[in-house]
């Protein structure tokens, strides 16, 4: 089984999570969830509109507890994480534990544009690889190979690519 690459999902979503950063004003709504496993820690950045407000907030667990973080710092991380050249998908049916070798990235995002008809969402587990043979690596080790996608575009109950 080969994994489908989400490497073109991944540029299009930094552009949007760079677009809702910069220019949020351009939508009426949005919600923005993003969690970033790293090892046995998780950062979690959060951003939503609702209202005409923006409120944003970041924060890491970490084996010591949790402790606020920068949420430009961690704005900046995720999009970091969606800057590497190789990613993977989950598919969450069935939902396999997650290998500390890997950066791992939970992002749901719904959104609606100014003026237009309906919302758009995605929500979406990637994994960070370094290349194909990682990338095969990473499905032998998780010994669950219709745990990660091998076929595009996903949908599923719980996850999906942009709807």
């Amino acid at each position: 089984m080969t994994p489908s690459r989400y490497s073109d999902f991944a540029e299009d979503m930094k552009a949007r999570l760079a677009d809702l950063h910069e220019r949020g004003d351009r939508y009426q709504t949005f919600d923005l969830h993003a969690e970033l496993a790293m090892g046995s820690n998780l950062l979690v950045y959060e951003m939503r509109k609702q209202k005409g407000q923006v409120d944003t907030m970041a924060y890491a667990r970490t084996a010591d507890g949790d402790r606020p973080v920068s949420p430009a710092a961690a704005y900046e991380r995720v999009l970091s994480f969606l800057a590497m050249q190789h990613h993977i998908a989950l598919s969450g049916e069935p939902m396999i534990k997650l290998h500390e070798d890997y950066p791992h990235a939970v992002i749901n995002v719904e959104l609606r544009a100014k003026g237009a008809p309906s919302k758009s969402s995605t929500r979406m587990i990637l994994v960070g690889v370094d290349d194909a043979e990682d990338a095969g690596r990473y499905v032998a080790a998780s010994g669950e190979p219709r745990g990660v996608v091998s076929s595009r575009p996903y949908a599923s109950k719980r996850l999906w690519e942009w709807k």
